[in-house]
């Protein structure tokens, strides 16, 4: 057993006696939440188990932060201390998207959900692990992706692969150009087989049906794979808890390493009018962030279900304190069920307002709606792949309308 497992194993038991102990209600210290997790006979013995969450302390979703102790053959434990009415999302993993939890018949499952009441201990039983599979999800990519490996970040001092998604007719048209739209979690862009859940954005099938149902120009669509420091290059400012505030350098690396390359590889529309930027989560911060701090580069932007609560809500009064882009088009949206935490007791789920709130001020900066901004509650809709690939085609649309 390693020194990290030790530790939470002996922070488990400590909590739990803690419970025990404790006069104080559970509304007044939070409440403690013990996970007894049963793992696959096939699990290794020397196999670390994470959880991973959308809670601050979790990571949020970081696949290798929190890890469980190990208690018995096949027997993992962690206590966390939650506030009462909290809506925790969350599933298990082996340290990576790569080795997160599956069904019995190795099928992607939901999100596991738990409404903190409590004290409470939790049994999971896990059914199996993804990269165990003996068949795992076949590559899905639709069209002409071309991967440039090992993309270097001068400033940033890594690298990470780029996808590259060319339209249907760009083989056969060698004079024509394209707008480009660059997109951040690359890898969850064209196939299931590489994104983190085993779901895709669909951003290869999305395309190539719209371009060829003529409702959205053809476009180049860049995907910029993410890398373990994703949290520090998808954010301007460092948050109090989780660190951050290297959008700069990453910026950097889109402007002066990246797109040089593509527009001298492909034959793209170099100009600010044909050129966007999109993400989800922090991804969606990152691409307010590269739209409003380079606007002589970016003039059609996405941010789809925004971490808005980073940093205080850094990125808020960023797009406050600035005028926006000339003629941007702006998406924001959000799923009404992606987070229930209501602070404020309005009956309006704090991510909401948070949203409402970038609305406002951009609608306060002079852009209009439906002509340059355009806002989305999807309802019932949670903070996923499969909810953004859901709403990506009608951002498309939005961002790159065919011309009549």
């Amino acid at each position: 057993m390693t020194d990290r497992s030790l530790l939470c194993l002996s922070l488990a038991f400590l909590s739990t006696a803690l419970v025990l102990a404790s006069p104080a209600p559970a509304s007044a210290r939070g409440a403690m939440v013990t996970f007894k997790v049963h793992v696959p006979d096939a699990t290794p013995p020397e196999a670390g188990v994470f959880i991973a969450g959308n809670i601050p302390a979790l990571g949020p979703w970081d696949p290798g932060k929190v890890e469980l102790g190990k208690i018995g053959d096949r027997m993992y434990a962690l206590t966390l201390v939650l506030p009462v009415e909290t809506e925790l999302r969350f599933k298990f993993t082996r340290g990576t998207w790569e080795t997160v939890e599956k069904g019995v018949d190795h099928e992607e499952i939901p999100d596991r959900v738990l409404e903190v009441v409590g004290d409470e201990t939790v049994p999971i039983w896990i059914e199996n692990w993804r990269d165990f599979s003996p068949h795992r999800e076949s590559h899905t990519v639709v069209g002409d992706l071309r991967r440039h490996p090992d993309f270097a970040a001068a400033k940033l001092g890594n690298s990470r692969d780029v996808l590259v998604y060319l339209p249907p007719g760009y083989e056969d048209e060698p004079d024509r150009r394209y707008p480009v739209l660059y997109m951040h979690d690359g890898q969850n862009l064209f196939d299931a087989a590489t994104s983190f859940i085993g779901v895709e954005w669909s951003v290869d099938e999305n395309v190539t049906r719209m371009v060829e149902m003529g409702q959205i120009r053809p476009l180049i669509v860049v995907g910029i794979e993410n890398t373990s420091d994703r949290a520090f290059e998808y954010t301007p400012a460092p948050d109090r808890s989780r660190g951050g505030g290297g959008a700069g350098l990453y910026a950097d690396f889109v402007l002066n390493d990246l797109k040089p390359f593509i527009d001298q590889t492909y034959r793209t529309l170099p100009d600010r009018e044909n050129t966007g930027v999109a993400g989800s989560s922090l991804g969606g911060i990152v691409s307010l962030y590269l739209a409003w701090a380079h606007p002589e580069v970016f003039s059609r932007v996405a941010a789809l279900s925004t971490s808005y609560g980073w940093a205080d809500g850094h990125i808020l009064n960023y797009v406050a304190e600035r005028n926006p882009p000339p003629g941007v088009r702006v998406w924001i949206d959000v799923g009404t069920a992606e987070d229930r935490s209501d602070r404020d007791g309005d009956g309006v789920p704090d991510i909401i307002q948070l949203h409402r709130r970038m609305r406002d001020i951009m609608m306060e900066k002079g852009l209009s709606i439906p002509g340059q901004l355009k806002y989305v509650e999807d309802e019932g809709a949670v903070h996923n792949e499969r909810a953004w690939s859901a709403r990506l085609p009608r951002a498309l649309q939005f961002l790159f309308p065919a011309r009549r």
